[in-house]
């Protein structure tokens, strides 16, 4: 853990630059440096998953937290594409960031077993992110979301309330855990992929059975009676405007088929049988992943290293006249 923490600590500062919860280095980082920091990453301390977080209305920034809360839970109503205050309009679709982030036993924003959850976040970063081939904050990953997640949005401002809030909340979560240690239970649950292309056409059949009574034909979303007004959905948009972009994470087919086979169709969990075979989450992932959705510009220049790129993300320039190999970035096989 030492190690780690120095070889970061020698990253950042070689080029005079501080880690903290808002800004990292801004140094891109050679492919040996990126390699050694990921791999004294991947050796830290394991603690056990945390599944206890007290009485949060007792904290003493119990509103700053409340307001956290807000902002995680119904991101459309404080942040989103319609509210009054047009300063305030940083996410760009339909999404709450629990519609990934999902809630837990404690029905805390993020605090759901391998559902990308929140909890030790504040003990993962900073972090070495290939996207950039930075070491980066935990206030950059929070933007990187606001540009990918919530659709083309913008990010929050470091000093801003809602940036504050939801680092506090962070902290919150990660109170009694071990600092600079992994955690189990967190990301999202690692499966074995099938060694075959992923049917869209079967992942459409499957949908139709398992998804489209809450997500609807087409993925689109089941929208609320104030949809017009508020632009909120009664059940989430998995594909259109009003849903993530491609250059976000869950547009990866490896991470939407992880996603979705842990915690979907609704009430699927980790510690009771899946719902869907991995096989069938894999089909269902690639459906929803071929429909439309907005565009994210400049990916082109994420992962600028080809050997950090991960091989679920196709990125035409990635492949200058190679379909096949784009294809295969879109459906597979990953083996």
């Amino acid at each position: 853990m030492k190690q780690y923490l120095t070889f970061l600590l020698c990253v950042v500062t070689s080029f005079n630059l501080e880690a903290n919860d808002a800004t990292s280095s801004n140094a891109v980082l050679s492919s040996a440096e990126a390699s050694e920091v990921m791999k004294l990453y991947a050796a830290r301390p394991l603690q056990e998953w945390k599944s206890s977080y007290g009485d949060i209305t007792k904290e003493p920034n119990y509103k700053q937290l409340e307001y956290a809360v807000a902002l995680l839970s119904n991101t459309v109503g404080t942040i989103g594409p319609k509210v009054q205050d047009p300063k305030m309009r940083y996410s760009a679709n339909s999404l709450n960031c629990t519609s990934c982030h999902l809630n837990g036993e404690s029905n805390l924003p993020g605090t759901k077993k391998f559902a990308a959850p929140f909890t030790n976040v504040m003990n993962d970063y900073p972090k070495f992110e290939a996207r950039s081939m930075k070491v980066e904050s935990i206030a950059e990953r929070v933007n990187g979301c606001m540009t990918r997640s919530q659709g083309n949005g913008k990010p929050l401002p470091l000093e801003s309330k809602e940036m504050k809030s939801l680092i506090a909340y962070f902290k919150f979560l990660a109170k009694g855990t071990q600092p600079h240690s992994a955690m189990k239970g967190t990301g999202l649950q690692k499966v074995a992929f099938p060694d075959r292309k992923a049917s869209v056409k079967e992942g459409k059949d499957l949908y139709s059975i398992y998804c489209m009574e809450c997500h609807q034909k087409d993925a689109v979303g089941l929208r609320s009676a104030t949809y017009t007004k508020d632009a909120s959905y009664n059940f989430t948009p998995l594909a259109g405007n009003d849903s993530f972009n491609n250059g976000a994470g869950m547009s990866h087919l490896k991470t939407a088929t992880r996603f979705i086979y842990t915690n979907m169709p609704l009430g699927a969990s980790e510690s009771d049988k899946p719902m869907l075979s991995v096989e069938q989450a894999y089909d269902v992932a690639a459906y929803v992943l071929s429909l439309e959705r907005p565009n994210k510009p400049g990916r082109e220049y994420d992962f600028p290293n080809p050997n950090f790129r991960p091989d679920d993300y196709p990125v035409p320039a990635y492949f200058p006249d190679d379909e096949v190999a784009l294809e295969q970035a879109k459906y597979g096989p990953f083996q």
